[in-house]
């Protein structure tokens, strides 16, 4: 009884761990959103084309300085580019916390829009060019029919103003542009999955001689850990989850889902971190069992962690596009993470290819 009270403890304790990491991630990055709170905007789920548009704006915060409150409405392609100017809704309207202000637009038909989406800047002149604070609201598709408008709240976020674009293109133009991932990552990454590949195939080869009395289930785990860091190896250079990523943003596109993406995002960026601190635990506590095949655990959680922070790549979160961006000699550290789990499967696969090779007896 005590041993098995101690086991349920350990198991509570765990889950709460993991519970614990996945809430803190989730939290982290919905921070890093950085999304506008000095504002709220209520709009339509769709813009119809020569039908008004009433877009609500309630300041939540009381501006430091006198200040004047203008919205106009402006629109996007269907690959939310090429934006541009679409309506105005009237001269601007002095800035009051609490006080809610309705603007009414007439929704032109132009070419190229698929998207409108109203932005929203304070100034103390009531011009773009002297704008303090600017943020958006998501996208509306438009549409040329629809029932009636219910207004809810949409989700907003923020919009560099004139001055604070002007300041980055200066730094810009001081720094160069930023730079980017190398075009040799993806093929080192494969060359180095597949060397694992092969180690592993060697170690999960069947032998004679003192190798005979190896464990079958040992024998077949390297196998099939072989065949999924091949996997890995093809999946790396052929451009498949790219083209996954640009299937899944059409699908979500098409079905009106797309700007639910980032709830989602977050979720499963904070389940994987979870899971992989998870898998973790597991590894520190198998590999200090006795009789473990410490190179076995050691390849699968070098793969695990490869595939791990590659899982979260695709999902192309905006703080995760940031730390890809920040490259070094072409390296972000998103790949070198990727690159460090490829390189810990090789090492330990080759440590018993070798040992394999020199007659070593495997254990379990």
């Amino acid at each position: 009884m005590p041993n098995a009270r101690r086991s349920a403890l350990s198991t509570a304790a765990a889950a709460a761990a993991l519970l614990l990491v996945f809430a803190a991630i989730w939290f982290a990055l919905d921070r890093t959103e950085g999304r506008p709170g000095w504002l709220r905007v209520e709009a339509p789920a769709v813009a119809v084309v020569g039908r008004p548009l009433e877009v609500r704006v309630t300041l939540t915060k009381r501006p430091s300085a006198p200040a004047l409150v203008s919205c106009t409405l402006h629109r996007a392609n269907a690959e939310r580019r090429g934006w541009g100017f679409l309506a105005a809704a009237g001269p601007a309207r002095p800035a009051s916390a609490g006080e809610t202000l309705v603007f009414v637009f007439d929704v032109p038909d132009r070419p190229e829009t698929a998207f409108a989406f109203p932005l929203v800047f304070l100034s103390p002149t009531g011009a773009w060019e002297d704008g303090t604070r600017a943020a958006t609201a998501e996208y509306m598709p438009v549409v040329r029919e629809a029932g009636p408008a219910v207004l809810a709240r949409r989700r907003v976020f923020p919009y560099p103003t004139a001055v604070q674009e002007s300041r980055r293109r200066s730094r810009a133009a001081r720094t160069g542009p930023p730079s980017r991932p190398s075009v040799w990552v993806h093929p080192v990454l494969a060359g180095l999955l597949a060397a694992a590949a092969a180690c592993a195939a060697a170690a999960g080869r069947k032998r004679s001689g003192p190798d005979g009395a190896d464990k079958g289930q040992v024998r077949r785990a390297w196998l099939v850990l072989a065949g999924a860091l091949a996997a890995a190896a093809v999946l790396e250079v052929s451009g498949l989850a790219g083209h996954l990523t640009a299937w899944g943003r059409r699908w979500a596109e098409a079905r009106g889902l797309y700007e639910m993406r980032k709830p989602v995002q977050e979720m499963l960026i904070a389940a994987t971190a979870a899971g992989s601190l998870g898998l973790f635990v597991l590894f520190i506590k198998a590999v200090r069992r006795a009789g473990a095949n410490r190179n076995l655990w050691c390849a699968a959680i070098g793969l695990a962690g490869y595939l791990a922070v590659s899982f979260v790549s695709v999902l192309s979160f905006h703080a995760v596009d940031v730390a890809r961006a920040l490259a070094w000699h072409g390296l972000s550290p998103v790949d070198a993470l990727r690159g460090a789990g490829a390189v810990a499967a090789l090492a330990a696969a080759a440590a018993e290819a070798r040992r394999r090779a020199a007659g070593g007896t495997s254990v379990t």
